[in-house]
């Protein structure tokens, strides 16, 4: 089964029914937690066997792979990121012992919120020989500067599981003055316990590789490439 927009009403997936909703509705850029219902045709839920979900948008040659979380009976929810604008494609599947998987495709269209402004986003990678150096408690840090002094915007991710997504946004900014807009660095930095400040020995590092890049513009990738 597969719709161009999230349906409103429950549709068939084999011999069960389901309702997918989103928190926020609807589904916006960002940060945003996916509803799956699922019932059978007598009405009671079906929390037997394993929902998963897949999401990426459209032009990616592979999608993200979650497992959703058992919310109640017959509810299932995942959270997702959609870090761009952009087609997304949903897809949900239930796997039950006995009974062959049911898929559903969904198509989310993702725009800009008004007022929104604009976004710097990306994918933070990490080199082999340092994957094994990220412990528990750990924090990526995604810094732009438009040169010395505090940063114009950061974001914080925690427990980082790489590759890891990010979006900056003006709501990101250090100060809450001024435009999110221009030309800036980007460092990508995994602090050691996850305590904020500058860089410290044993934490881990890499840079936007194009020195610098406009806000606005396609998505970048960064590569975590030495230990400080």
């Amino acid at each position: 089964m597969s719709s161009l927009s999230p349906p409103r009403r429950p549709q068939a997936l084999g011999d069960a029914n389901l309702s997918i909703s989103s928190d926020p509705d609807p589904a916006r850029l960002g940060r945003n937690r996916l509803h799956v219902r699922l019932s059978g045709a007598d009405g009671k839920p079906i929390d037997s066997g394993r929902v998963e979900l897949r999401y990426g948008l459209e032009s990616e040659a592979t999608l993200r792979e979650i497992a959703m979380r058992p919310a109640a009976a017959g509810l299932y929810d995942a959270e997702v990121e959609f870090d761009r604008p952009g087609p997304w494609q949903v897809s949900v599947a239930l796997k039950r012992e006995g009974v062959p998987d049911s898929n559903a495709t969904f198509l989310y269209n993702i725009g800009l919120s008004p007022g929104a402004g604009k976004v710097l986003a990306g994918t933070v990678r990490i080199a082999p020989d340092l994957a094994g150096k990220i412990g528990r408690g750990d924090v990526l840090y995604v810094i732009a500067r438009r040169g010395p002094g505090p940063p114009l915007a950061v974001k914080r991710i925690a427990d980082p599981a790489f590759p890891v997504s990010f979006r900056l946004s003006r709501e990101d900014m250090v100060m809450a003055s001024g435009p999110f807009e221009g030309e800036v660095s980007v460092v990508a930095r995994v602090k050691k316990g996850g305590s904020a400040g500058p860089a410290q020995s044993g934490d881990l590092e890499g840079s936007f590789p194009g020195l610098r890049v406009r806000i606005g513009e396609a998505p970048i990738e960064i590569l975590i490439d030495r230990e400080i």
